[in-house]
């Protein structure tokens, strides 16, 4: 698995891979429905799938779960379309979700080589670097005209443009919350921490890459300061905690490029002054405030603690909900429906699983991410040199940049391409057994591309 050649297909996927990251909400009207590139993308890559050589005999890590998952989903999706009668909201959500789990194993049977991953890094970075630029430039008042102009202002990259203008035009000139092609500021703040290990990597990669490398810097540089202009402090902390285990589990392929950044950072807020308008620091200390200080006088702070007991209370009054929920389309029907999730504390994927699949669906959700990070933590703290610690590094920090993500927001569940970047990251975690093929030497001085001391593997 050290082989440099390509897998047929894995161009498509790195397009895809790149779409998600930099642009998940490019799409065109087909009448009603919006029709998005993801999906496009996603379905070729389907259709072309069974052209790939066989892979290994061997169990996939989490594909029955995803299995499980994807078969209560549909069948809640049906329960919400027969009971509320959205016949085509539903549909039309039913076959977003198939392809939005259909990633999981697309990454595990694409993903098979040293040149697949090193292609698979390239467009993350390059995806990085577009939502870290436009989440910086959004929230600065010289270019956030500029950049809304040149970009927001397009319905076929932001369907919201319309209502994203009215809300830019009348911001005060100040620092406001940053804005992508991912979504809101929290959710392109969140795609930024998830992504930017791999760009670390990239930065780290032991063959030689040539620009690729510097590209990889600036998709480090500007990811911690993309998060910060998010002004959001569910990703300031999942930024935190990647730090964190960076700087104690030392994770040696990962330093250079998220500590380096980060210092970097902050001594450029330090220089041009905390208190500067800039940076809007005042919403961070009141949020952080409310959540210390009155946790539960606060309508959203009290839904992200209600929403790991209100399912279980809902759940004795409605036994139905233990095996499926209502499905996702009710949440953007326009009908007028009073759904069972309209109104509760729904800001947590669990809570958000529960109420759209049933409790054992949200069960499996909160399982399958713990078991993929404990499974990438064991591998990327093993001394082996083996190329699936390489990847399982920038995984596991992924994975640890999720965990706040789960407990505190619900996109991975709401939203396809939410789901789409979570099973991405199962999907490659899944993957990493193909690469477990011990290192029988170092690459050469020339491979690394001039480093002084660059080995294969932490």
């Amino acid at each position: 698995m050290w082989r440099k050649e390509l897998t047929p297909g894995i161009k498509l996927f790195a397009v895809f891979v790149f779409v998600l990251v930099a642009v998940p909400k490019a799409n065109l009207k087909i009448g009603p429905l919006p029709v998005y590139l993801t999906d496009v993308l996603i379905f070729l890559l389907l259709c072309s799938v069974q052209k790939l050589p066989p892979l290994p005999r061997r169990r996939r890590l989490y594909s029955g779960t995803v299995s499980t998952l994807l078969i209560i989903a549909l069948a809640s999706e049906v329960a919400g379309m027969i009971r509320f009668g959205t016949l085509l909201d539903s549909a039309y959500m039913m076959g977003r979700t198939a392809l939005a789990f259909s990633v999981f194993f697309l990454a595990a049977a694409y993903v098979r080589t040293r040149g697949d991953i090193e292609l698979l890094l390239k467009a993350i970075a390059a995806g990085v670097i577009v939502t870290a630029s436009l989440m910086i430039l959004s929230s600065l008042p010289a270019t956030r005209g500029m950049v809304s102009d040149l970009v927001f202002s397009h319905r076929f990259l932001e369907p919201a443009s319309d209502r994203l203008q009215l809300r830019l035009d009348g911001a005060p000139e100040r620092g406001i919350r940053g804005r992508t092609l991912v979504g809101v500021s929290i959710l392109g703040a969140t795609f930024i921490n998830i992504c930017w290990p791999f760009a670390a990597l990239l930065l780290r990669w032991p063959w030689m890459i040539g620009k690729w490398r510097r590209i990889a810097f600036a998709a480090c540089l500007l990811a911690p300061m993309g998060v910060l202009m998010s002004y959001s402090r569910g990703p300031l902390m999942a930024s935190a905690l990647v730090v964190i285990a960076v700087f104690f589990l030392g994770l040696r392929q990962m330093k250079r490029g998220i500590l380096l950044p980060v210092a970097i950072g902050a001594s450029i807020v330090f220089f041009i002054g905390i208190g500067s308008q800039v940076f809007y620091f005042e919403r961070l200390e009141r949020s952080f405030g409310t959540m210390l200080e009155s946790p539960y006088e606060n309508t959203r702070e009290s839904e992200r603690s209600l929403a790991y007991s209100e399912p279980f209370t809902h759940a004795v009054q409605n036994p139905g909900f233990l095996l499926a929920g209502e499905g996702v389309a009710v949440r953007y029907t326009a009908s007028g429906i009073r759904a069972e999730q309209h109104g509760q504390a729904t800001h947590a994927v669990f809570a958000m699983a529960y109420y759209s699949y049933g409790l054992i669906a949200a069960l499996l959700y909160i399982s399958l991410i713990a078991r993929a990070l404990f499974h990438v933590g064991t591998i990327a703290l093993q001394r082996r040199r083996t190329l699936d610690k390489l990847l399982a590094q920038p995984l596991f920090l992924s994975l640890v940049a999720i965990v706040p993500w789960a407990m505190f927001g619900h996109a991975a569940v709401s939203t396809p391409r939410g789901a789409m970047l979570l099973f991405l990251i199962i999907g490659l975690v899944s993957a990493t057994s193909l690469f477990r093929v011990p290192a029988r030497r170092r690459p050469s001085r020339r491979q690394t591309h001039g480093h002084r001391r660059h080995p294969a593997f932490g």
